[in-house]
């Protein structure tokens, strides 16, 4: 309904109106004033009329829109909480699940891979664990967390006196 005489305004309405999204009011074109973010919101919605600029009447219904924001790949993986840790008893089985730690959406489950842990050699081992996403594929990103691993004891050792020969105490 322009008529091109300069009579016609438009307006803008809505979620974002006149700090996100701003209308040249000769034009009616809609520009943007900053840049969006997915994460701190996925979408707006918009109205825009046609109105006269003396009246202020519309000149035709006004048209309403949804502004979808595409996500890019701009935050990497990130490990909620921590610091981390879990427990296995020493001697575990092959396979035994240590426990998981919520990585955005997708968790993660530690388990063992060698039967032989002895916890008199060594009673913790610490585990870099990395979560990349775009299937590790290139342009990914990545986050990394630490994850404390105690071996808990098992009665594998048979008490042993480190003398042969104690003195006899009397109370």
């Amino acid at each position: 309904m322009d008529r091109k005489d300069g009579r016609t305004k438009y307006v803008l309405r809505g979620e974002g109106a006149g700090s996100v999204f701003v209308i040249d009011e000769k034009t009616g074109n809609i520009h943007i004033t900053k840049p969006l973010d997915r994460e701190e919101k996925d979408e707006y919605r918009l109205i825009a009329t046609a109105t006269d600029r003396q009246t202020e009447h519309a000149l035709e219904p006004s048209s309403q829109f949804i502004i979808r924001v595409q996500d890019i790949n701009d935050n990497p993986p990130v490990f909620d909480g921590g610091p981390y840790s879990a427990t296995v008893p020493e001697m575990a089985n092959i396979g035994t699940a240590l426990g998981g730690v919520a990585c955005g959406v997708v968790g993660w489950t530690l388990r063992t891979a060698v039967p032989d842990l002895d916890r008199e050699s060594q009673d913790q081992f610490l585990v870099v664990l990395q979560a990349k996403d775009m299937g590790g594929h290139l342009g990914g990103l990545s986050g990394t967390t630490t994850v404390t691993v105690r071996l808990t004891d098992v009665n594998d050792n048979p008490p042993r006196f480190t003398q042969s020969k104690w003195p006899l105490i009397t109370i």
